[in-house]
């Protein structure tokens, strides 16, 4: 199962991008424009927000199935290729990106009132 390790840095990048682009539409280009970065294109990339956050779900459930199942594995079985020391971290971080993207909707509003003072 050569295709363990590269699950956790799918999982990280795609929860990313689910994340930016929920973010893409409204608070995004706010904050941007508060340090004078002009990011009105950034609006275009919020359809794909449910998409990207499906698709983020999916690698970031699928990336602990495996991290688990190759733990467990080698706990038993001395002669097997243990993963990465990263791959949890990176599960992690993947975790929090995605919830973030999931209660996206909900602190969005709260966001931009700030950025918009």
């Amino acid at each position: 199962m050569k295709h363990d390790n590269k699950i956790a840095p799918v999982a990280a990048v795609t929860s990313f991008g689910g994340l930016f682009a929920a973010a893409a539409c409204c608070v995004l280009p706010l904050a941007l424009a508060s340090v004078g970065v002009g990011a009105g294109a950034l609006a275009s990339l919020s359809p794909l927000y449910v998409p990207l956050s499906a698709i983020a779900l999916a690698a970031v459930l699928a990336g602990w199935y495996f991290y688990v199942k190759k733990s467990r594995a080698c706990a038993t079985d001395t002669s097997c290729e243990r993963p990465s020391r990263a791959t949890a971290p990176l599960l992690a971080v993947a975790t929090v990106l995605v919830g973030l993207s999931g209660i996206w909707p909900f602190i969005e509003a709260p966001l931009m009132r700030v950025f918009a003072q």
